[in-house]
């Protein structure tokens, strides 16, 4: 394996490089053969020149991302004469909003991993966790960031040649600071701020004013997406009816003219005008009308952002992308990573969105493209286990269809202490057999089982038979001597569904036949080693937050998990209560559950939906 050193000048004009040879020591070293890299030029991308060996290369660059790229396929053994960037936009947006606040420190690795790929910008999507002055209540008790932070972790960008960019709300997905007194009357309806009042416009002013003031980059998301019921609350009884269309417009406006006012660039989430104009309030619905008047009064200031998480089909992505033409607008197109609403993020779903998203938006030359990594419902998913989705779209964004046996190169240089096939094969906590091979399936097993009410099983009849021993295979597979610190995390969450499964489907049964002997055996077996299994995931998934999160939201998921474990627990007391007395009346199991999809391989569950069939969470 190459080692490599940095000419003194390359690594004043690339101060990432430092970085760099701090991360990966043993790559390296005095005697390394001797990388120099020189700006200048003039298509996106880079060249590399050089007799090779010890004599080194020349790598001539036209931004620092293609530096930090061609050394990352440096180092992976694989050295192109050189590559050329297709878009000038590959970013990748992190979602720390719900929940997660990744800890400030931790960027700059974050950063350095994402450089090595070839990312140039990250958009940090924050809705209420960054702190602004004179609102204490904004992001209170969550964890925000401190303008110092925000600063921090700005020049942490800059320094790998990674553009951050604030992406916040100023309009929906303000749930969180609805609760605080200070904001009960600035709302329409729950989380969409109330349009055309002054507190409104005062408190964006602030939010704009803060993130201009922490950021070097002049771009902005401002969000505006799932503003659902806008002008049907608040705003209705203050100012009678009118068109969702036009009250969207306005407020568009205005905030695109306070962004303008303090040179900012905005962009936006493109999803209302196609939901105000469905009748289904459907983003992706073939049948939505948006007026000509209304697309021609989409500000000119403001980029519309295509989001698209869903489709395998390329044909799909190409027309959306003409329906975003059609509005006057060049989009950006913005995939996702599958990371949300489970522990792992899902590379089978990852992989075929990706796929297709990304040809489209080569087939239709789309220059900016970023994926999206979302927290939703509780944001529980180990952050290492994005990377490989990030890479594939990297590779995307450059080369188009990527090679496999390159990316497992690429990956292993960037993580030398991981494999890309171990990472892939994490996520098959929710790959189950019957969800295999099947495209468009999404399903979050590993999740919902964890989490389901042991004594009701209420969703029992979509747990398949033979998942229990998929879990324990998976376990076993991933807890291995090599194994690093994220995937012994996987092998724990399949350890614990595992058992989990095994008490859902066996329990109600056996006491239904009065078999005795295997209610004996739960409450005395499974029943103690499902608790140990769930205690022993409690403190790995703590230990992983707290390396990577503030600390903050970590309570949501504490209180998760001893719920399921006292459910787990009052499950092993009602065995015992059956086993002491077969004539016990439960009342919970009177009635076999009901099976609710006809595929139960579609099954996805968010916590509340699978904790309890209760209103009450």
């Amino acid at each position: 394996m190459n080692t490599f050193r940095f000419s003194e000048k390359s690594c004043e004009s690339l101060p990432g490089l430092s970085v760099m040879e701090r991360a990966f020591p043993g790559r390296f070293s005095a005697d390394g053969v001797l990388l120099e890299f020189e700006a200048g030029r003039a298509q996106a991308g880079w060249d590399i020149q050089g007799p090779g060996g010890e004599a080194g290369f020349r790598v001539r660059y036209a931004a620092p991302c293609d530096a930090y790229r061609a050394l990352g396929l440096l180092m992976a053994g694989d050295a192109p004469t050189g590559q050329d960037r297709a878009c000038s936009l590959v970013g990748v947006m992190w979602d720390v909003s719900r929940n997660a606040v990744i800890r400030p420190e931790k960027w700059e690795e974050i950063f350095l991993r994402l450089a090595l790929m070839g990312i140039n910008s990250l958009q940090l999507y924050m809705e209420d966790v960054y702190e602004i002055p004179g609102e204490p209540f904004f992001g209170y008790g969550r964890g925000a960031y401190s303008a110092e932070e925000l600063r921090g972790i700005d020049d942490a960008g800059r320094r790998l040649g990674i553009e951050v960019v604030p992406c916040i709300q100023t309009l929906g997905h303000l749930t969180q600071i609805e609760q605080w007194p200070p904001y009960h009357e600035m709302m329409d309806v729950p989380g969409v701020l109330m349009v055309d009042s002054e507190r409104t416009r005062t408190l964006i002013g602030k939010m704009l004013d803060q993130v201009a003031a922490c950021f070097r980059s002049r771009t902005i998301h401002i969000g505006m997406d799932e503003a659902h019921g806008i002008g049907t609350g608040n705003f209705l009884r203050k100012h009678g009816y009118e068109r969702p269309f036009d009250i969207l417009n306005r407020h568009l406006k205005m905030v695109t003219e306070m962004c303008l006012e303090r040179g900012l660039a905005p962009m936006m989430w493109s999803d209302m005008y196609f939901r105000i104009g469905s009748a289904r309030n459907d983003y992706y619905d073939r049948e939505a009308v948006i007026p000509d008047e209304v697309a021609a009064s989409v500000p000119p200031g403001v980029d519309l952002v295509y989001w698209d998480y869903y489709h395998g089909d390329v044909a799909f992505y190409e027309e959306w992308i003409q329906r975003h033409r059609a509005l006057g607008k060049e989009p950006v197109f913005a995939p996702g990573g599958w990371n949300w609403g489970r522990f792992w993020a899902y590379e089978p779903k990852w992989r075929e969105t990706l796929s297709a998203g990304m040809q489209a938006a080569h087939n239709q030359k789309l220059d900016r493209v970023f994926l999206t990594l979302w927290g939703d419902d509780g944001a529980e998913f180990h952050p290492a286990s994005v990377f490989p989705a990030i890479q594939y779209f990297a590779e995307y964004a450059y080369v188009g269809n990527p090679d496999a046996s390159a990316l497992e190169r690429q990956f292993a240089a960037i993580f030398p202490e991981v494999s890309l096939a171990g990472y892939l094969k994490a996520s098959r906590l929710d790959e189950i057999p019957d969800a295999q091979g099947k495209p468009g399936c999404c399903p979050n097993p590993s999740k919902w089982i964890l989490w389901h009410d042991p004594v009701l099983g209420f969703l029992n009849p979509q747990i398949p038979s033979d998942v229990s021993e998929h879990y324990r295979e998976l376990a076993a597979a991933l807890d291995h001597p090599g194994a690093d610190e994220p995937l012994r995390f996987a092998a724990q969450v399949a350890r614990a569904v595992a058992l989990k499964a095994e008490l859902h489907n066996t329990a109600r049964s056996a006491w239904k036949v009065k078999n005795s002997a295997e209610m004996e055996r739960l409450r005395d077996e499974v029943v103690p080693e499902c608790v140990r299994a769930l205690r022993g995931l409690r403190q790995a998934h703590q230990a992983a937050w707290m390396q990577w999160n503030k600390p903050f939201g970590w309570e949501v998921l504490e209180r998760r998990y001893a719920g399921v474990i006292a459910r787990v627990e009052s499950l092993g007391a009602l065995l015992d209560a059956c086993l002491q007395n077969p004539a016990h009346h439960v009342s919970e199991w009177e009635r076999d559950p009901l099976p609710i999809l006809e595929r139960p391989e579609d099954a996805y569950f968010t916590f509340a939906q699978a904790a309890t069939p209760s209103a009450i969470k």
